[in-house]
């Protein structure tokens, strides 16, 4: 196979590749432009906005109970009397009927509240996915420009260990440099190669993971600023708003509402149920005599059980017990969100501290690479010294990198843990996430 054959297999297989792994943008490309487009396409999104869709028509089936129910019974046959006399009968009926509650314990008002309840607990739900896809888009999105920055120090390292190597072989050439010195800058630039190609790999599993998350390979990213401006003032605070705004505990509280409502429905077994019940009734028997019936019957009736094998009485203890589910599970929450926010202040505390340092570091570090080279130019230092001046000016520039990015990293998190990422980032939940004020005011009279 000539030179020609295999570049042209190889620019197929690339763009095979790139056709087999979806559309790249073809234009720079913004955190927040990323974030905005996955909120409306992840299937893990667009998965809670129907169940939030399919939680929201079941109140509209609890209110039904509120409304009259009014039912159509029509027959028509045939059929023969025997006494006192034969004859054939040809019966026909007609009868409507209306039904309405008018008291059932309460049930139809708490199954209402239960299902708007749920409604809320699912929009949050809906909330707290959003919040963490944002998280998880920020997460690969930075981890892109991260490996991007560290392929680029494996370049210029691979570079400059090849310089070096061009110069020990010259030297070698005139006699200056030892075997040794050939030998050592060997292995450095064997180093060197195998970090770049490392590199490289990394960068392309960032992307791999880019695309899992974004459902595109990325094009061209731009730096994100750090949103340090909205974090809150301390950790107490950073605290506090977790407490008060973050979507799953809303979520966890509404869940408990739910239950509540639950167990004030299966009390309402304990109260009378009261019916008025209207029926009108046209019946008709086609025989000899041809008669009819007309009727119209208009009852309000009382039901009320003595017995029911103890079922209401296990129902309510279910409930009760439902409840206390409901509540410890809010309060695991509660320790989670703390949990997680003081481990994200944290880790934003602890990079922030640690840049200023790695910053002087790496300035000394490569003023000490080229004052090395200049000395060792003029002999006053060994080849060690400089490739060991090299090593240590790569391992900082490559430490500051991953630090800056841990830094915008970490004020994406403390955001997600009190539920501001994606609004800081001057986005909108889902339109199925927001919460009106009608369902808040249904929120505040359970509550209440």
């Amino acid at each position: 196979m000539n030179r020609t054959t295999l570049l042209i297999l190889m620019a197929c297989l690339t763009m095979t590749a790139r056709l087999l792994a979806g559309p790249v943008p073809l234009r720079a490309e913004t955190l927040a432009e990323a974030v905005d487009a996955i909120l409306h396409s992840h299937p893990e999104v667009r998965s809670a906005v129907h169940s939030r869709q399919a939680v929201a028509t079941q109140v509209n089936q609890a209110r039904a109970d509120y409304f009259p129910s009014v039912d159509i019974l029509a027959g028509s046959g045939t059929g023969r009397v025997y006494d006192p006399g034969d004859s054939d009968i040809d019966p026909r009926e007609l009868t409507i009927s209306l039904r309405q509650n008018l008291f059932a314990g309460f049930a139809t008002l708490n199954e209402t509240r239960r299902q708007q309840s749920r409604s809320r607990a699912a929009a949050f739900r809906l909330q707290a996915i959003s919040e963490n896809i944002a998280l998880k888009t920020s997460r690969v999105y930075l981890d892109v420009l991260r490996q991007q920055d560290l392929l680029q120090l494996a370049r210029e390292n691979l570079i400059i260990h090849q310089r070096i190597s061009d110069q020990i072989r010259l030297r070698s050439e005139s006699g200056i440099s030892t075997r040794t010195d050939m030998e050592q800058i060997t292995s450095r630039l064997a180093l060197a190669r195998a970090n770049e190609i490392t590199a490289r790999t990394n960068l392309m599993d960032a992307k791999t993971s880019y695309q899992a998350v974004v459902g595109h390979l990325p094009g061209e990213l731009i730096q994100p600023p750090l949103l340090d401006q909205e974090l809150p003032a301390d950790l107490e605070k950073a605290q506090a708003m977790a407490l008060r705004e973050h979507p799953s505990l809303k979520s966890a509280e509404a869940d408990l509402a739910a239950r509540q409502a639950r167990a004030r429905v299966a009390r309402s077994s304990l109260l009378p149920r009261i019916d008025l019940e209207v029926d009108r009734s046209w019946k008709e028997e086609f025989d000899d005599s041809n008669s009819g019936q007309d009727d119209l019957v208009a009852m309000v009736r009382l039901r009320y059980n003595l017995f029911r094998g103890g079922r209401d009485q296990a129902s309510r203890l279910e409930t009760s017990h439902l409840v206390q589910e409901a509540r410890e599970l809010r309060n695991n929450i509660r320790r989670q969100i703390i949990e997680s926010i003081r481990l994200s202040w944290m880790a934003y505390q602890s990079v922030r501290e640690r840049l200023p340092f790695l910053e002087t570091r790496v300035q000394a570090s490569r003023a000490t690479a080229r004052a090395y080279t200049k000395q060792w130019n003029i002999g006053r230092r060994t080849l060690l010294d400089v490739l060991d001046a090299e090593a240590e000016r790569i391992d900082g520039e490559q430490d500051l990198v991953h630090a800056r990015y841990d830094l915008i990293y970490a004020c994406c998190r403390i955001l997600n843990g009190c539920g501001r990422l994606v609004h800081t980032l001057g986005l909108k939940w889902p339109r199925e996430a927001r919460i009106d004020n009608h369902d808040q005011n249904s929120e505040k009279r359970q509550d209440s």
